[in-house]
């Protein structure tokens, strides 16, 4: 008698899809032609040649978060009535929001660490991130074939990587691998300090997902959530550039070959089926074969003809600015700038948009005034500047598109003095509400970091803060390199000899130990 059909599927960047002879579920669904981020981002490989009947009549469909590389509307709009909606419980309502304005369907919000039946083979538990930095979900999915964590973009700090080792028995760990970030690329560097930050972050990227795949006990890594393509002729180049940060599946593969877990690293292409107990080392060589990795080049320029009308018309359809911007931002910026003290102090700068267009403009936001803390500028300095095309502010400013949208689509330009990451000037941003605002400040005053463990560095012991300040991933297995703590999470190197990080604006405890040997200690007393 054959057993029940158990069958996971992927479509194609983060989405997978699950049908169990009782329930489905589909995650993370991306299949609009225009993309995503103002038609930047596009899902590669592509997978708008599969069939999606069977996933608009799921039962469930789960949206990890926000990002429309993982909550497409349109798609949404073509889901069977019933078809329920689940999405995590987040510190702000912003899914919430716009599903409801996006959707008719029943939308239920699941609670952290607490796991919901949805039929009597299929089982979930969302993990939110505990570092509320952004709004992102682990999915833990069991079935009676297999445990699957699905990753996606998360930021795994140790506690929360600690959390779902001791609680499920993972088969396979699907993890983001490639970048999703503007930096460098929109920045004035020059092209070689581009390519140096651009090697930095991909070798530093793929060294996190080898220790998380380790540290996470699973026997299978699966790398997903990425790349995206570029098929806007503007930003193009960087599909072809060998030192991206937006590396293809067989650019990692070839790493974990050089770091020796390529056998246990599963590679899938849009409509492939998940098989349990198979020579998954055979099947990557097929995939590896694909022409989207073996003639990349013609692949995307088949691609980029296709899409090119779709393309064109999504930008065609952004409306003009309605004129000069400063009245608009000033009622933007300023209650958002009064609201919080806390990130004022922490940003403690001026911030100069600068709209170009039909009416271009230069404009302060001042982080160091509580009022009138937006006006044109007039030679003050700044430390930070973004150049943004008038219209595309404009939507910001209407919040019809986010500021996070605006950066991942890279259509500005930035500049900063000093040129290092500020965390709250993001963080504002990309929040832009008093309540989370709140929140946020509530966490970073309540953070744990107290919690202490001992490295050593060329014959001297220190006392360290175990706790990364950024993402609170555990500096306990930090590597120390000249002279530094450097996180294993993101790279932030911390000084041992006073505890400043040398990359960004932060610190951690730091303590000399007395060296506890002998000729330390005075004469033997016997």
């Amino acid at each position: 008698m054959n057993e029940p059909r158990h069958t996971v599927h992927f479509y194609g960047h983060a989405c997978i899809y699950v049908q169990t002879p009782d329930v489905s579920l589909v995650v993370d669904p991306w299949f609009t032609r225009r993309g995503a981020f103002l038609s930047t981002w596009h899902q590669f490989p592509r997978n708008d040649q599969l069939d999606l009947e069977p996933l608009r009549a799921a039962d469930y469909v789960f949206l990890s978060h926000e990002h429309r590389d993982h909550f497409d509307p349109e798609f949404l709009r073509t889901l069977r009535p019933d078809t329920k909606i689940l999405i995590p419980r987040y510190t702000d309502g912003y899914l919430q929001r716009e599903l409801a304005g996006s959707v008719r369907n029943e939308v239920v919000v699941l609670d952290s660490h607490e796991t919901y039946s949805l039929g009597p083979d299929l089982a979930v538990t969302p993990v939110v991130q505990s570092v509320p930095i952004w709004d992102d979900c682990t999915l833990v999915i069991r079935t009676p074939q297999a445990t699957i964590a699905d990753v996606n973009d998360m930021k795994l700090s140790a506690r929360d990587l600690a959390w779902l080792r001791e609680s499920f028995d993972i088969d396979y760990l699907f993890m983001q691998f490639s970048g999703a970030n503007w930096h460098p690329y929109v920045y004035d560097y020059s092209p070689e300090e581009k390519r140096r930050i651009s090697r930095h972050k991909r070798e530093n990227k793929f060294g996190a997902v080898h220790k998380m795949f380790a540290a996470s006990g699973a026997r299978w890594l699966v790398p997903a959530a990425g790349p995206p393509c570029f098929l806007d002729p503007e930003f193009s180049a960087l599909n072809l550039d060998d030192d991206s940060i937006f590396p293809t599946q067989a650019e990692f593969h070839a790493y974990a070959e050089r770091e020796g877990f390529a056998e246990r690293t599963v590679i899938l292409l849009p409509g492939d089926e998940l098989v349990p107990h198979v020579d998954h080392a055979k099947d990557n060589k097929r995939r590896l074969e694909h022409p989207c990795f073996t003639d990349r080049h013609a692949y995307l320029s088949d691609y980029q003809r296709d899409r090119a009308p779709d393309i064109a018309q999504a930008l065609a359809e952004i409306p003009q600015a309605p004129g000069p911007l400063l009245g608009k931002l000033r009622e933007y910026f300023q209650p958002l700038v009064s609201a919080s003290a806390f990130f004022r102090d922490r940003i403690g700068g001026r911030l100069l948009v600068e709209s170009v267009g039909a009416c271009p403009e230069s404009v302060i936001v001042d982080f160091t005034r509580y009022q009138d803390s937006v006006y044109p500028h007039a030679g003050e300095d700044y430390f930070y500047r973004l150049r943004v095309e008038d219209r595309l502010l404009n939507l910001v400013l209407d919040r019809e598109l986010s500021w996070e949208e605006l950066f991942l689509s890279l259509r500005f330009e930035a500049s900063r003095e000093p040129d290092r990451y500020n965390e709250f000037l993001v963080v504002f941003l990309r929040f832009a509400d008093p309540e989370s605002y709140r929140a946020y400040a509530r966490y970073e005053r309540g953070k744990q970091l107290d919690e202490r463990t001992v490295v050593e560095h060329e014959g001297s012991r220190y006392e360290i803060q175990r706790y990364c300040p950024h993402a609170m991933a555990d500096l306990a297995t930090a590597e120390i390199k000249d002279g530094c703590v450097v996180c294993p999470g993101h790279g932030w190197a911390f000084r041992l000899d006073d505890g400043t990080c040398a990359t960004n604006p932060a610190r951690i405890a730091v303590r000399p130990l007395a060296d506890p040997s002998p000729q330390a200690a005075g004469p033997d007393p016997r």
